[in-house]
C-alpha cells in the first residue's frame, strides 16, 4: 500500500481549493460584466475620474505662452481681466531683454543682452550689478535663484548665454544671489539646468537683471 504524507495531501488539497475558488472568480466576474456595454463605467468609479483636468474655457496657468506669441500674465489687478505680455527675448527701447515673470516679485524681469564679459567670483559678480549702469539703468543686480530658473527657462529666446557645460572654475555656471552659510552659494548650469553650490571664490559666468 503506497503511504503519503501528510504535508503531500494537506498541499493537494490546497491546490484543489485554490483552483475551485479561482474557477469561482472567474464566473463571477464574467456575470457581472455581461451586462455592461462597452465603455460603461464600473460601480465605485466617481463621476469625474474621466474628465480632464481643466475644464474647457479655464484660464491657463501664468507663463504660458499663446497661440499668438502673447505669454498669459495672470488677472490684471486694474481690470480682474486676463492679461497678456510679449515673450521673453523681445528687445525693449532702451536696449534691454524681457526675461520673463519675477518668481519673487511677480513683476518683469529684464536683463543685459550680453553676459557681463569674463568670469567672476561671488562677491565680485555682486559689485559689478551693483556698480553697472547699462541701457539708461543702474538699479541691476545678482538675479534671485528663482530668476536665475527664468533665465534658463527661456535662455534660446534670450540668447547669448554660456551653455558649454562644466568647466574648469565653473564658467559653465551662472551665479545667483542665494548663499549657503558662509562660504557658498547657488549657481546654475545652464547646459542641464543643473543647480549646485560651490565655493564663493570660485569663478562663473554673470548676467545681471532688473
Amino acid at each position: 500500500m503506497r503511504r503519503v504524507s501528510l504535508t503531500a495531501l494537506a498541499f493537494a488539497l490546497a491546490v484543489s481549493g485554490s483552483v475551485c475558488v479561482c474557477a469561482s472568480m472567474g464566473a463571477a466576474s464574467a456575470s457581472d460584466g455581461a451586462d455592461q456595454t462597452p465603455g460603461q463605467a464600473h460601480d465605485g468609479v466617481a463621476p469625474d475620474a474621466h474628465r480632464p483636468a481643466h475644464a474647457p474655457g479655464a484660464l491657463p496657468d501664468i507663463g504660458t505662452k499663446m497661440p499668438d506669441g502673447t505669454v498669459y500674465a495672470g488677472l490684471s489687478m486694474i481690470t480682474g481681466k486676463p492679461s497678456f505680455i510679449a515673450p521673453a527675448g523681445i528687445k525693449m527701447p532702451d536696449g534691454t531683454i524681457y526675461a520673463g515673470i519675477s518668481p519673487d516679485t511677480n513683476q518683469r524681469l529684464y536683463t543685459t543682452p550680453a553676459d557681463a564679459p569674463g568670469v567672476f567670483t561671488w562677491r565680485d559678480a555682486v559689485e559689478y550689478c551693483k556698480s553697472l549702469s547699462a541701457s539708461g539703468h543702474r538699479d541691476w543686480r545678482m538675479p534671485s535663484i528663482g530668476e536665475l530658473a527664468v533665465e534658463f527657462t527661456n535662455r534660446t529666446e534670450i540668447g547669448g548665454f554660456n551653455e558649454t557645460g562644466r568647466m574648469q572654475g565653473a564658467s559653465g555656471y551662472y551665479w545667483s544671489s542665494l548663499r549657503v552659510g558662509d562660504g557658498d552659494a547657488w549657481g546654475q548650469l545652464f547646459s542641464d539646468g543643473f543647480h549646485e553650490d560651490f565655493s564663493l571664490d570660485q569663478v562663473s559666468s554673470l548676467r545681471c537683471v532688473r
